[in-house]
């Protein structure tokens, strides 16, 4: 029985030996093809990426946010609907001079805290990642804001008008405010901390217990990002603010 064994995994005859190898070589090609597939599939995804340029800005500084379409499949048409915080940020331009999208529904626009961007291009459509839009803003208000993809539908250049499902996760930026390098600020106004929930003059576990007693119970609503919502971005602000104050 060993003495068996013994042959079927340690052949005596050369061609056996290499008929063995060579079944043992096609076995690693076949893997590697698959784990290149899988790689290949992980990656088919359309999506739209918002990045601001710069991160951190003082008030009254501009600043950019760039709004970007990835597609895996061509893509020839995009409706897309970004928000942004009216309080915190004032659009100044929507720049669509290096946009793939060439002709468009209507003229980008920005109202009640939501841009909107609409529109598709002449060819069959469009692969990889493409400019939508560059948006130039200003800063009004001290804080995190949030920028965020609201909706967003793509539709193959097919010519059946097939949507092409979009992936979200990529679709946010923060901007930091600050109220500038030197900390100052001028001219009769009152200074609050927007998190401080108890008004005691810090961010402290006492609000952060009012926050989620709140978030529980309903009773009140802490929007901190002025998107009308209590939401986890609230919690992550208020978290971020009871470490940096």
């Amino acid at each position: 029985m060993l003495r068996n064994l013994w042959n079927i995994f340690f052949p005596k005859n050369k061609q056996s030996e290499q008929r063995t190898v060579r079944n043992a070589f096609h076995a690693v090609l076949i893997g590697a093809a698959i784990m290149s597939l899988a790689t290949v599939m992980s990656q088919e995804e359309s999506y739209v990426t918002i990045k601001a340029v710069p991160a951190e800005v003082s008030m009254g500084d501009q600043f950019y946010i760039d709004i970007t379409a990835t597609a895996h499949t061509p893509v020839n048409a995009v409706d897309i609907t970004v928000e942004y915080p009216e309080s915190q940020m004032k659009i100044e331009s929507i720049d669509t001079g290096t946009s793939v999208i060439t002709l468009w529904t209507e003229e980008p626009y920005a109202r009640d805290g939501s841009l909107y961007l609409s529109g598709g291009t002449f060819r069959r459509g469009f692969l990889g990642e493409h400019t939508i839009a560059r948006v130039r803003a200003t800063a009004l208000q001290t804080g995190t804001a949030f920028v965020t993809t609201d909706s967003a539908q793509f539709v193959a250049g097919d010519g059946l008008g097939t949507n092409v499902p979009v992936t979200t996760g990529s679709d946010e930026a923060r901007i930091y405010i600050t109220a500038g390098d030197d900390g100052v600020l001028t001219g009769e106004a009152t200074v609050s901390i927007v998190t401080d929930i108890d008004g005691d003059g810090e961010v402290s576990l006492k609000d952060i217990s009012a926050f989620m007693a709140a978030w529980f119970t309903r009773g009140s609503t802490f929007d901190f990002n002025g998107d009308g919502r209590m939401t986890f971005k609230d919690f992550s602000i208020l978290l971020a603010d009871s470490f940096s104050k």
